[in-house]
């Protein structure tokens, strides 16, 4: 039964009344219980048309999943029925909206209040995590707002630690505006994703928009997530640094449900939000679920490891090796070569310890030239170089020209950090223009050989005329293993 026929009398108990929403898997009855004269909701949870005996088994476990926890802020199960032979969900009725249509209809929550929020939904997630079950569906219209007190439903992809994985054909399970950047690229949904996607619908609720705006099919806003740093939040205040760990890259800067929780009640109480989580050490490289170097930085990047003491002491003896070294090579040249030789061996001195000024240029003419037009071009030098090479795949630069159109309307600030140093010289005029785009798209790209020169056509679709067609080539460059718009 898929439609929105009300299927009678559930269980010989249960009087189907209306259709309330849909949940992961079918619709939402709002039902009265018979027998003790209350309100319920109703959720059939399997046996639909064409599914296999594993989405059965994945619809049941959301009633295992939901029965095993008895918290304030989970929506309770009451009971198992069978109706027609397939099983329905017996659940408590909410009488609330979402928090999603409660923020689009009342506009964003104060931070102190989306703390509270958080806090006593972060409290229902460590529950069903000490429980060993991993919710993997957080998101707003998630979270029904009744009686004052936010609660936590649709466990309907719900998974607990001991059950077998039923995504392997590839289905995907979860919202894709709040999956975590490890989920959207095919990584474990742990509890970790859980704590990524609850700071995600609390950036809903303080800012009244996604973190990671829609960009029109469930693909292209995975490839954003996995991509991009999230936009920076206006209204969030002190939840800004908590955000900022909760929808961080690093599963290890994000911390527990429990240690987010405890972060979430200091705000709620006029806290600072306690101390930051410490994340992981830093390896060289992206974390294994990032699938390229991300274009952009977080909005509160982490802090590099702060230096172990006596390095300070290395430093020093390595410069007094390298300054005797250099002494002793030219009181050798010069005694080799008389006085005669002593301009000569000052030259030759002064080039042996050069590595150790590079920052100064060369007085000869062509090596300042050639300083300047680097720094022009943005290009590294050779001895600069990344160990990913300068070359650009073809797949990369076509990947980062579709992202960088796709984000420019919707997160300039995300967009203005995919572009190289020479080119962000003047913001005011970069969102003068990009105020004025509705959209833009792009089609026939062609890449060069080695990436760093693409084509592409440009249809944009200004806000206040005609759409207009544009043909533009684009220099990339990989700089500190980030690849950027150059020129």
């Amino acid at each position: 039964m898929t439609d929105d026929t009300t299927p009678g009398l559930i269980g010989g108990r249960y009087e189907t009344q209306r259709p309330i929403g849909r949940g992961g898997m079918g619709t939402v009855w709002l039902a009265r219980d018979t027998v003790l004269g209350r309100q319920v909701a109703l959720k059939q949870i399997g046996d639909f048309p064409g599914e296999s005996e594993g989405e059965t088994r994945r619809a049941m476990r959301e009633a295992r999943a939901a029965a095993a926890l008895n918290h304030p802020n989970v929506v309770a199960v009451y009971d198992v029925t069978e109706h027609d032979g397939t099983p329905w969900l017996v659940m408590e009725y909410v009488a609330g909206p979402t928090l999603s249509s409660a923020i689009r209809e009342r506009g964003p929550m104060t931070p102190k209040g989306a703390a509270d929020l958080g806090a006593q939904l972060a409290g229902a997630l460590a529950a069903a995590h000490k429980a060993g079950i991993v919710h993997r569906d957080v998101k707003p219209a998630n979270v029904l707002i009744g009686g004052g007190r936010p609660k936590l439903g649709d466990f309907g992809i719900a998974r607990a630690g001991a059950d077998d994985q039923l995504t392997q054909t590839g289905l995907v399970t979860g919202t894709p505006s709040y999956m975590a950047p490890e989920v959207a690229v095919g990584g474990h949904h742990g509890e970790a994703a859980d704590v990524w996607a609850l700071g995600a619908t609390i950036y809903f609720a303080v800012e009244g928009k996604d973190a990671y705006p829609s960009q029109g099919n469930a693909l292209a806003t995975l490839r954003s997530i996995a991509s991009h740093p999230p936009r920076r939040p206006e209204r969030a205040g002190r939840l800004e640094p908590v955000l900022a760990d909760m929808l961080s890259r690093d599963t290890a800067r994000r911390g527990t449900m429990a240690q987010v929780l405890r972060r979430l009640e200091s705000i709620a109480a006029g806290g600072t939000g306690g101390t930051p989580v410490a994340a992981a050490p830093t390896t060289a490289g992206p974390p294994p679920f990032v699938p390229a170097a991300p274009t952009g930085q977080p909005y509160a990047p982490q802090q590099p490891p702060p230096r172990r003491g006596g390095g300070w002491l290395w430093a020093l003896l390595a410069a007094g090796v390298v300054a005797l070294l250099v002494a002793g090579i030219a009181f050798a040249v010069s005694r080799s070569e008389g006085n005669d030789a002593g301009s000569q061996t000052s030259s030759t001195a002064g080039t042996t310890s050069a590595p150790t000024t590079t920052s100064e240029p060369s007085t000869t003419t062509e090596t300042t030239t050639q300083t300047q037009t680097t720094s022009e071009t943005s290009e590294p030098s050779e001895s600069s170089t990344s160990s990913e090479g300068d070359d650009i795949s073809q797949d990369e630069a076509r990947t980062f020209i579709e992202d960088y159109f796709s984000t420019v309307t919707s997160d300039r600030d995300a967009a203005w950090d995919m572009l190289g140093p020479k080119r962000q010289n003047d913001r005011a005029g970069y969102d003068k223009f990009w105020s004025g785009i509705e959209s833009v798209e792009t089609s026939d790209i062609s890449v060069s050989d080695d990436g760093r020169e693409v084509s592409v056509t440009l249809t944009y679709q200004p806000k206040d005329r005609d759409e207009s067609v544009e043909q533009h080539t684009y220099e990339l460059t990989r700089i500190d293993g980030s690849i950027r718009m150059t020129k």
